[in-house]
């Protein structure tokens, strides 16, 4: 399930360490680290976020992947299987 955003001085983001686990494990391992942004707010800045449309896209195109592919959804058997072949020499 997708998360909410955070809006701060007209920017839309995520902070990844406030996603699900499941979630954060894949983004850190198939995002773009260029997407990461740093944000200072009131003194402090928050790093390893990154901005909402990204991770919209992320989610809606990577993450909904891998998880249907954990799942083996679509696949009804590797790719391959049934497959058998003989050769003469």
């Amino acid at each position: 399930m997708k998360v909410k955003s955070t809006i701060y001085k007209g920017i839309e983001f995520v902070e990844i360490y406030s996603l699900p686990h499941e979630q954060k494990q894949n983004l850190l391992q198939t995002i773009n680290p260029e997407l990461f942004i740093k944000i200072l707010i009131e003194g402090k800045v928050m790093s390893q976020c990154i901005q909402y449309k990204d991770y919209e896209e992320w989610y809606d195109n990577a993450f909904i992947s891998l998880k249907d592919l954990k799942k083996g959804a679509n696949i009804s058997a590797p790719v391959g299987a049934g497959v058998q072949a003989s050769f003469q020499v």
